[in-house]
């Protein structure tokens, strides 16, 4: 058994980032950027103006107040998206709106709160500073400068800012392709009537949802029976249309838990298979590179299937609590690198707990916790109800992950922890 921070660092060194695709902008949320985002243009493009109002000459405007506005003559209007480059003579102002160009001969612009038009002129109750008012080009990037770094997240303002610069789609890497195996004679998909002993199958639909909070859609799911043969053909499906595959249950030491057994067979090689952790001791890391050959399991009568490409399988236990607690501070970091982002660990504060722990010392617990403000702004960490492995309440109310580490037995009110953030879409 291996410590949760040993864990971490086997899985970052064995998996790798997929290849390179182009993607159109509209498809390209959640992926991450395999290129530099290079300034093809000027940001903004032109000098414009940031405000509704008049451009001015800053001179004329000297001395004007309230009391004494400037009367300047309006010589014309200029709306966003018109090419005109008017030149204004002392004495003379043109309307001009956010966003337009501003003429080369206008030293400001005066919001339009300030002024009065009036018989073919405006009234001025204010100075102007020379460039206020005014965005210059090239004062956000110019042409050449590096925008967006490779390696970034396309959250909505880069793929609004790939568009601002012209692009149509750009290079990302490829998001992993996963599919799901989970195990169990007991379970029953929702909406079907439960017999004595039965439960519904609440895995493939968290695991489903947590990896479409990351941008991982169309997963598909295969259910085997707690047997040999229907373990094995549902790894094999599940593998031939996926790269990753994240399976729960059957990862244990029971008369029933065949998926270890079934990937080495297959021909993976255990990278690691038990973790130091509360709840989701029995979890399985395991990685097959076929290099473009037949992946043949140790069973010949069962079979043969072509596995194409670097697999990797994470099998994590059947309670329900422990697959999302499992995922989340596991899976979750793999399958950032393997979609090209920076392999990461979840940031932590030290907060107090807000109530007493305690536990056999040995394993990292990870309490499921909410956050509290006293009256005098100090914050605690409380766990939730239902911190057992099968309540999946006590998860869904959480804010927190509260870090019971490994060599402690007992934790006291008031003592600090550390402590992450559950967040499902970073």
């Amino acid at each position: 058994m291996i410590s949760f921070e040993e864990a971490l660092k086997l899985v970052e060194e064995n998996v790798s980032t997929l290849g390179k695709t182009e993607v159109a902008l509209r498809e390209m949320a959640g992926c991450y950027l395999a290129e530099d985002v290079v300034a093809t243009m000027n940001s903004p493009q032109f000098d414009n103006s940031a405000v509704d109002g008049y451009g001015v000459k800053a001179s004329d405007l000297s001395n004007a107040s309230e009391a004494s506005p400037k009367q300047l003559k309006l010589v014309s209007a200029i709306a966003a998206g018109s090419p005109k480059d008017l030149q204004i003579s002392a004495g003379e102002t043109v309307k001009i709106f956010t966003g337009a160009r501003v003429p080369t001969s206008c030293e400001a612009v005066v919001m339009r709160e300030y002024c009065r038009e009036e018989n073919g002129s405006v009234l001025i109750a204010c100075g102007a500073q020379s460039g206020e008012n005014i965005r210059r080009a090239g004062d956000e990037y110019k042409i050449g400068e590096t925008v967006i770094s490779a390696g970034i997240k396309a959250n909505p303002p880069v793929v609004a800012l790939l568009a601002a610069l012209g692009h149509t789609g750009f290079s990302v890497f490829k998001k992993p392709r996963v599919a799901l195996v989970v195990t169990g004679d007991e379970l029953v998909e929702p909406g079907n009537l439960l017999k004595d002993g039965q439960i519904y199958d609440s895995n493939a639909y968290g695991l489903s949802a947590a990896l479409n909070a990351l941008g991982i859609s169309d997963c598909k799911s295969f259910i085997a029976r707690d047997t040999k043969e229907e373990t094995k053909a549902a790894f094999e499906k599940a593998l031939s249309e996926s790269d990753m595959v994240i399976s729960s249950g059957g990862v244990s030491v029971g008369d029933h838990d065949y998926v270890k057994e079934t990937l080495e067979g297959l021909g993976f090689k255990t990278i690691f298979w038990r973790i130091a952790i509360k709840p989701g001791k029995p979890v399985y890391f395991g990685v097959l590179d076929t290099k473009n050959s037949d992946s043949k399991g140790s069973d010949s009568k069962a079979g043969q299937r072509k596995f194409v490409g670097r697999k990797y399988v994470f099998g994590l236990p059947g309670n329900p609590v422990s697959v999302l607690v499992t995922f989340h501070q596991i899976v979750k970091p793999a399958l950032r690198k393997m979609a090209g982002g920076t392999f990461f660990r979840h940031e932590t504060l030290r907060i107090a707990t807000g109530s007493a722990l305690k536990k056999r010392p040995g394993r990292l617990d990870f309490v499921r916790g909410t956050l509290k403000q006293d009256e005098n702004g100090n914050t605690t960490a409380i766990p939730t109800r239902g911190q057992e492995s099968h309540m999946l309440s006590g998860l869904a109310k959480a804010q927190v992950m509260m870090h019971f580490a490994a060599n402690l037995e007992k934790l006291n009110q008031g003592e600090p922890l550390e402590v992450s953030f559950i967040n499902w879409n970073d």
